[in-house]
């Protein structure tokens, strides 16, 4: 199972004698659920996780039974359940770093019409926390919980600028195989991105996640947990052109990053 840590933190061992196997594996359950975005199956549950059919069967049966899943009785589906989701609300209201963004992303979104979102990193995706839509005629349509990927997007490749070294590229390593022969020229873009992190304090993806999108974005620490962050803003490329991105909005980003950081004591 996938475990999001703190730099420097150390795995648990499965082979504990404290670690739950079966807690672990009814997380499993929970998560496939949440990621597929949609109502699935026992099937496609057990394809998504690896465990055995008949554990799945019953592990949805408890999540189901505690709150934690709903099942679609004429489909025969599973999606996540009110409980799942209150802890969830719950946990998004303890984020330091979203508290200290919203409004400073509803005002830039207001002001610039177009998406705001901070995002980080959860297993192989980019995950926002939040978002703040604003008043373009085209919207991205991306929500909290919504993923993108990290080594494309101007949000992923400020999240890896500013990861610890041995998390980046443990990440990198992983993400290899899945690009094929796109890996050369993406890997391009993240160097660069990481030299306009260093020298810029933002970077930009031009058509590099969907070809008619570009973005912009900038890493932030939470200090008290080391976790990783990024603030982005994106929309159409007809309405967004690099030079718009770097003249007018990169500044205004810089400006709200700049302060969020000194409120979270991270100057």
């Amino acid at each position: 199972m996938r475990q999001n840590r703190n730099p420097g933190e150390s795995a648990p061992s499965t082979d504990d004698s404290q670690f739950v196997t079966a807690l672990a594996r009814g997380m499993e359950v929970l998560d496939a659920c949440a990621r597929a975005g949609k109502p699935i199956g026992n099937s496609e549950i057990a394809a998504l996780t690896g465990l055995p059919a008949p554990t799945v069967s019953r592990l949805t049966l408890t999540l189901y039974s505690l709150g934690y899943l709903q099942f679609l009785q004429r489909e025969r589906l599973y999606t996540v359940g009110p409980r799942a989701a209150g802890l969830s609300a719950t946990i998004l209201r303890g984020l330091s770093v979203r508290r200290l963004a919203r409004p400073e992303m509803d005002a830039l979104a207001q002001d610039a019409h177009f998406n705001v979102g901070l995002g980080t990193r959860d297993g192989e995706m980019m995950v926002y926390v939040d978002t703040f839509e604003g008043e373009a005629l085209i919207g991205l349509r991306l929500r909290a919980g919504s993923r993108i990927p990290i080594p494309t997007s101007a949000m992923g490749r400020a999240w890896l600028a500013a990861a610890p070294e041995p998390e980046r590229t443990t990440l990198l390593d992983a993400l290899r195989p899945r690009y094929g022969d796109e890996w050369r020229m993406i890997m391009t873009g993240i160097e660069q991105a990481a030299r306009d992190i260093a020298a810029r304090g933002y970077c930009i993806s031009l058509g590099d996640w969907q070809k008619d999108i570009h973005g912009i974005a900038a890493p932030l620490t939470d200090p008290a947990t080391g976790t990783v962050y990024a603030i982005n803003l994106g929309g159409p490329a007809y309405m967004l052109t690099e030079a718009s991105l770097r003249d007018d909005l990169a500044p205004r980003l810089l400006a709200i990053t700049g302060r969020i950081k000194a409120q979270l004591g991270d100057t």
